[in-house]
C-alpha cells in the first residue's frame, strides 16, 4: 500500500498540478469573459486546457531529464531519479495530449485545439531549447502562458484578435518574467551548473532586482489597462484592482534593498502568483455582477 502511495505522489508530481491548475484557470477566465454562464462547455475546455497543459509539462520533463538531473531544486523530481521511466512518462504525455485536445474539440473547436497544439509546439518545440542558447529565453517563452486564456475565448466563440482577451494575453505575458527573474535570483548557480545561460552572466544581482521591480511594475499597468479600456467595467471591481495594485508595488518596493535575496523568494513570488491570481478572480466577478 504504501508503495502505492508513493508511485501516486510521483505522478501527481509528473503533472505539476500546482502549475497546471492556475494555467487552467487563465483559460477558464478566457472563456467566462466572453461568455459569463457556468456550463459544461466552460468546465470542460478548462479540463481540456489543463490536460494539455499537463502533456507540455511531461514531455518538457522528458526533454530535460539530464539538466534537471544536475540541480539540486529538480533531481529529485520522478524523472531524473529514475522512480518514473521515460517511456512510462512519455505514453502519459501521449495520453494528456489526445484526451486534452479531444475534449477541448467536442466542448469548443477545431481552432481553439489548433492554438492549444501551437502552444504545446512553441513550449516544447523552441522555448525548451532556447533557453540552452539564451539567458533571456523566458521572454518568448512567456508567449506560451499567455495563450491558454485565448484557446478559452476561442473555444466560447471569440475571435482572436478581440481587445479584452489581448489585454488579458498582455498581462499574463508580462508577469510571468518576473517570475522567472526571481527564480533566477536564487538558484541561478544551480542553472548555470546544470549548463544554461544565466542572467547572472550578464547582470549582478542588484541590476536583476531592478530589472525585476520595472516588469512587476509594467505588469501592474498591464493589469490597470483593463479598467482604463473598460474591460473591468464594475466600479466597484476597478477599486478593488487599484487598491491592490498599489499593494503590490508597495512590497516590492523592498526589493530593491541591497541584501541577499533568498530568504525572501518564496515572499515575493505568492505575491505576484497572488496578485495575478487576484486580477482573475476580479475579471470573473466583474461579468458575474455585470
Amino acid at each position: 500500500m504504501t508503495n502505492k502511495k508513493g508511485k501516486l505522489k510521483d505522478w501527481l508530481e509528473l503533472t505539476k498540478l500546482k502549475i497546471m491548475i492556475p494555467v487552467s484557470l487563465t483559460g477558464f477566465t478566457g472563456f467566462f469573459v466572453f461568455d459569463p454562464r457556468f456550463s459544461a462547455r466552460i468546465i470542460f475546455t478548462s479540463l481540456g486546457i489543463l490536460l494539455m497543459a499537463i502533456s507540455a509539462s511531461v514531455l518538457n520533463q522528458i526533454q530535460e531529464v539530464l539538466p534537471d538531473s544536475k540541480m539540486n531544486r529538480t533531481f529529485d523530481r520522478p524523472l531524473p531519479s529514475h522512480r518514473i521511466k521515460p517511456r512510462e512518462a512519455f505514453l502519459f504525455f501521449l495520453f494528456c495530449l489526445i484526451a486534452g485536445t479531444t475534449i477541448i474539440y467536442y466542448a469548443g473547436n477545431l481552432k481553439a485545439v489548433l492554438i492549444g497544439l501551437v502552444t504545446l509546439i512553441w513550449y516544447n518545440g523552441i522555448y525548451t531549447y532556447t533557453k540552452r542558447i539564451t539567458a533571456f529565453a523566458v521572454v518568448p517563452g512567456a508567449v506560451t502562458g499567455a495563450l491558454p486564456p485565448l484557446i478559452g475565448w476561442v473555444a466560447a466563440g471569440g475571435g482572436l484578435w478581440e481587445k479584452p482577451v489581448i489585454f488579458i494575453e498582455f498581462l499574463i505575458f508580462i508577469a510571468q518574467i518576473p517570475h522567472f527573474w526571481l527564480l533566477i535570483l536564487k538558484y541561478g548557480d544551480e542553472y548555470k551548473q546544470a549548463g544554461y545561460p544565466c542572467l547572472l552572466d550578464v547582470f549582478n544581482r542588484t541590476q536583476i532586482k531592478r530589472l525585476t521591480f520595472s516588469w512587476v511594475t509594467t505588469s501592474v499597468v498591464a493589469a490597470l489597462f483593463l479598467c482604463y479600456f473598460e474591460i473591468i467595467q464594475s466600479l466597484l471591481i476597478n477599486s478593488i484592482l487599484i487598491v491592490v495594485s498599489i499593494y503590490m508595488i508597495w512590497q516590492f518596493v523592498d526589493l530593491l534593498r541591497v541584501r541577499p535575496l533568498n530568504d525572501n523568494y518564496r515572499k515575493y513570488s505568492v505575491v505576484l502568483d497572488t496578485y495575478l491570481l487576484t486580477v482573475l478572480l476580479l475579471l470573473i466577478l466583474d461579468r458575474i455582477i455585470m
